[in-house]
């Protein structure tokens, strides 16, 4: 026998057998219901008040289940629940409102009065199931089913009581959401629902202690819904959505006297009562909010604290609104409505535009531009920016592991070195692994995430529109530090908890941690308004840059020279000292290299010229010198830190790679930096093994793709590398 059958008895009985309960959740809402004890449920006079309660007046609540009894009969479509109270007694939990009419058609039986098509044996033997009683959650549950979920519907009061009364046990502790979830599932209701209800409930509960407490009826139940759907009021009501209750009790006691009635002196009889007369008449005011629609006005100025002293001053939500200004917008909105509908309106008489009437509209074209705003764009002042490994000798990065960058996915490369070139096909990924890495770097730096997308897509200013829409895939890359584990993760989502505006676009989170230390950094954006952030501390990894041949950040560049001009080596010579001393091995005739103002304040890299007349900008001298420069410049800015240089021989002729590789290399040692490097030049690769400045400390990797389309790499320690340019095989991945 299955444990349904064993669990649920059907039965019939005696109609006087069944006994109606006195403390059915629809009598919560009665002003004269009180709770009854069980040794009391069968008293005669419980029973008489709750046949009352149910029948109303001239059994106005039962009218419609007599007349159906009276016209087809008893149907046994939904079943009577019961309770087993012993000595043939039963204790009706479903079925109060069927029970009763039979009950009072028995009584018109009796009296000789017509009941129509209903058979008199009925009332001899009322089928019902019998259900255990030790299981008040099942009880409940049915109940639940019928009046929550189902086509008899309780009042939302009763309903919030039910489920009350069915979680409540399990608060604060480690089932209560386990059984919140049972209760949806069972009742085939959403998790909102149940959470709404139950904040509300909470919230009621607060209000029935309070000094306005005898005042709630089931009436009021709407408003405290309102309240707790209202973010405004919630914030400032601090409330906890995790403990269902309001943290700022001032707030809390303040609003629950603005929907009560309260007392105050009546003005007229004090100014007529004489100083010594301590008596004062005071009169009842009615409660400033007595329907839920202001509840939602009250939203608008919650915050606005002139605008709730004046609402308070008059006992108005209307005075409060006005005050806050929201009629300004209302009346903003017919504006621009009745605007619409004006210029199609005029659309409609255009061919009767004079050239007087076309000068007008001229005119009004500038008014409209004028009022028009300009699109929001992402610029985020960085701030102070905190270094964790900025000195003392670090071993940089030992391994990195990107589980989604643009297209490497699940690509992990070990044995990193201080000089690290990686080669292979396009479109395999080797500037998103180097802007991966540079974006390690900068950890929770959200500023460096939104540049670094402006300056690839060559965009002046980044729009969050646009951001929005290209933005389709989280980053989620980790590292091996210096010995230390370290991750950064950026991810967009719809935020929840922010007083959102018209123009709200999304959110953007970018966690990040260092061992076991967490800093995460959250902006929202918005079309036309300035981007919220919800954390100014920025801390980077270590220095870093990354250089590419097709953007050019000037800014930066200036950032570069003045660490050159400051920081020298071990050897007493400044970072520009040794970067002019190579570029004269490129030419003799170079004798420095200044940073200028000209025109309007603008920067500019001057060369002096030992052959010329006068000294020309940098930009004279032709690509590969200039990119030389920039490269060289990043050392001293990155010193214990880390460089990104992209399609390293871009611009710089091969003549030259042999002793500008050694450079690069010797400026590593000096400002301990690491460096990553891509290329798809044979000739670069063979210039760092063949300038023999310390092969040992390069690491070559191949990219290419396998059989599965992902992307892999095939490594070279230094030995191996050199083996293979001797043997002048192709490292390419060609």
């Amino acid at each position: 026998m299955s444990e349904d059958i064993i669990e649920i008895q059907k039965r019939s009985y005696n109609l006087k057998n069944l006994f109606l309960d006195p403390n059915n959740y629809r009598f919560i809402d009665n002003e004269n219901y009180k709770k009854i004890d069980e040794k009391d449920l069968l008293d005669i006079n419980i029973q008489k008040r709750t046949r009352n309660f149910i029948e109303g007046n001239k059994r106005e609540n039962i009218k419609d289940l007599i007349a159906s009894f009276k016209a087809n009969g008893f149907l046994d479509v939904d079943v009577i629940q019961v309770r087993d109270l012993g000595n043939n007694q039963y204790l009706v939990l479903e079925g109060n409102r069927r029970v009763t009419a039979l009950k009072a058609l028995q009584e018109d039986y009796e009296k000789g009065l017509d009941i129509g098509n209903l058979n008199p044996s009925i009332f001899k033997s009322v089928p019902f199931e019998i259900h255990p009683n030790d299981d008040s959650k099942k009880h409940l549950i049915i109940m639940g089913l019928k009046h929550i979920s189902g086509n008899k519907k309780w009042s939302a009061l009763n309903q919030s009581k039910l489920i009350y009364d069915y979680l409540y046990e399990y608060w604060n502790s480690s089932l209560y959401f386990q059984k919140e979830e049972e209760l949806c599932d069972s009742l085939g209701v959403t998790k909102q629902k149940i959470r709404t209800s139950q904040r509300a409930y909470f919230l009621i509960l607060e209000y029935l202690k309070s000094d306005f407490g005898d005042q709630f009826t089931s009436d009021s139940y709407s408003i405290f819904v309102e309240i707790i759907k209202r973010p405004s009021i919630k914030e400032w009501l601090n409330w906890d959505d995790n403990e269902y209750k309001a943290l700022n009790k001032i707030n809390q006691d303040r609003l629950f006297s603005w929907i009560s009635k309260v007392e105050d002196i009546n003005s007229q009889s004090s100014l007529e009562d004489n100083e010594e007369n301590d008596d004062k008449e005071y009169i009842e005011l009615e409660p400033i909010i007595s329907k839920s629609v202001e509840i939602r006005d009250l939203a608008i100025f919650i915050n606005n604290t002139e605008a709730i002293n004046e609402m308070e001053k008059y006992r108005s939500v209307s005075r409060g609104l006005l005050a806050s200004g929201e009629i300004d917008k209302q009346n903003y909105e017919k504006t621009l409505t009745d605007l619409a509908k004006n210029l199609q309106n005029l659309r409609i008489y255009k061919d009767m535009l004079s050239i007087e009437d076309i000068e007008e509209i001229d005119r009004l074209k500038d008014t409209f531009i004028d009022i028009l705003p300009q699109k929001s764009s992402l610029n985020i002042i960085k701030g102070n920016v905190s270094i964790c490994f900025e000195h003392g000798k670090n071993s940089h990065f030992n391994s990195v592991y990107i589980k989604q960058y643009r297209v490497l996915n699940e690509f992990k490369i070990d044995n990193l070195n201080r000089i690290n070139i990686f080669a292979g096909f396009n479109n395999t990924g080797k500037t998103s692994l180097l802007e991966a890495i540079y974006l390690l770097t900068k950890q929770n730096d959200i500023a460096s995430f939104l540049e670094l997308i402006r300056l690839k897509n060559k965009i002046e200013k980044l729009s969050p529109i646009w951001l929005n829409k290209v933005f389709t895939k989280n980053i989620d890359i980790s590292a091996s530090y210096n010995s230390t584990n370290i991750s950064v993760r950026l991810s967009k989502f719809e935020a929840q908890d922010i007083d959102k505006k018209d123009d709200y676009i999304t959110s953007y989170k970018l966690e990040s941690k260092i061992d076991q230390d967490s800093l995460d950094n959250t902006i929202h954006t918005f079309a036309y308004g300035t981007l919220k952030r919800e954390n100014n501390q920025v801390n980077n990894l270590c220095n870093s840059i990354i250089k590419s041949p097709y953007y050019y950040n000037l800014e930066e560049v200036l950032k570069t020279h003045d660490k050159s001009v400051r920081l020298k080596d071990t050897d007493g010579k400044t970072a520009i000292e040794l970067i002019v001393e190579f570029l004269k091995n490129i030419d003799k005739d170079i004798k420095y290299i200044e940073l200028t103002s000209v025109d309007d304040n603008i920067k500019r890299f001057i060369v002096d010229y030992e052959s010329s007349f006068e000294n020309l900008d940098i930009t004279n001298y032709g690509e590969g010198l200039q990119r030389i420069f920039e490269i060289a410049l990043s050392f001293a800015y990155c010193k214990n830190g880390v460089i990104c240089i992209d399609e390293f021989e871009t611009a710089i002729h091969y003549s030259l790679l042999i002793d500008f590789t050694e450079f690069i290399q010797e400026l590593a040692v000096k400002f301990n930096v690491q460096v990553f490097i891509t290329t798809h030049s044979k000739e670069s690769i063979k210039a760092f093994v063949e300038n023999e400045y310390k092969n040992d400390e390069i690491s070559f990797y191949t990219i290419t793709r396998d059989k599965n389309n992902m992307i892999q790499t095939i490594f070279y320690n230094s030995q191996e590398l050199q083996n293979s340019i001797e043997q002048d095989l192709e490292l390419r991945g060609w």
